[in-house]
């Protein structure tokens, strides 16, 4: 395993850095020590700088998001949720009716856009899934997984990833958990953001650099590292993020080696760098 105390020792070798946020930037309550001090610090290197993240809302929540952790629109360059990545999906395809799975707050999702939300998924075209509430299972949703099932529907998952940790020690599930319960009822998912290709190409797109000078950070091995491998990516795993309870990690503390390469292979992905936190 390369572990490594310190983005710095590797920043000279890449030009574009694709960052996660939850995770990364913050705990889903406060930032992380010394984020804010990282992104000033690759600013005056030069370096550009993109927020790739699973969040399954429109960029411009992610950025206000950004902005109560000390970020601003001024200290990167492009921002990209899949929830964004969906909208452009949605934006092109004809009138159609949606079932909709998910917390209040990401419900507006496609408001701007002409599709309708049905209450009844017999009456959909497409069922839409964005989360859980904080407190809920997939065993809460099984029964409209069950009717869009019927109805022979196409789910559309915005968020590929099946659970984040909250900083009180929660577990929040996500999409990719209701996601995976619908595949074993037999039915067809489409999903939008990593680690699947079309949102790597979607940021990597808005620079004139080469991959081989691209650098993705991200907590989630399932995700962000197994994206950055499939998109043939150079990658860091924070390790004190999603996966600091297995490895057993404080905020900042040094991973054991082989234990991280053991979890490493339990998810068959090779992140190029390990680092406890961005901002050390």
């Amino acid at each position: 395993m390369n572990i490594i105390n310190s983005l710095k020792e590797i920043s000279a070798n890449y030009e574009l850095f694709i960052l996660d946020i939850f995770g990364v930037i913050h705990d889903g309550d406060d930032p992380y020590p010394g984020i804010v001090e990282m992104i000033d610090y690759l600013g005056t290197q030069n370096k550009k700088i993109a927020f790739l993240s699973n969040a399954p809302r429109r960029s411009e929540k992610a950025l206000k998001a950004l902005e109560k952790f000390g970020i601003n629109e001024n200290m990167f360059d492009f921002i990209l949720t899949s929830g964004e990545h969906a909208y452009y999906y949605f934006e092109v395809q004809k009138k159609l009716k949606y079932f909709y799975i998910g917390p209040e707050k990401d419900r507006d999702l496609l408001v701007g856009l002409p599709h309708q939300e049905v209450a009844i998924a017999e009456d959909a075209d497409v069922a839409i899934a964005t989360g859980l509430d904080l407190g809920q299972t997939v065993d809460d949703v099984m029964p409209q997984l069950k009717s869009i099932k019927a109805a022979d529907l196409m789910l559309h998952c915005i968020n590929p990833d099946l659970y984040v940790h909250k900083k009180s020690g929660r577990s929040h599930i996500c999409a990719g958990a209701i996601a995976k319960a619908y595949n074993k009822l037999g039915g067809e998912v489409q999903f939008y953001g990593k680690p699947f290709q079309g949102v790597y190409d979607e940021v990597i797109d808005e620079f004139e650099i080469s991959r081989k000078k691209v650098l993705c950070v991200g907590d989630s091995l399932e995700t962000d590292i197994r994206g950055a491998n499939m998109a043939n990516l150079d990658s860091v795993f924070i390790s004190s993020g999603m996966h600091r309870k297995q490895l057993d990690l404080e905020i900042g503390q040094k991973p054991d080696a082989k234990q991280t390469e053991k979890l490493c292979q339990e998810f068959k992905v090779s992140p190029t760098y390990i680092l406890s936190s961005f901002g050390s």
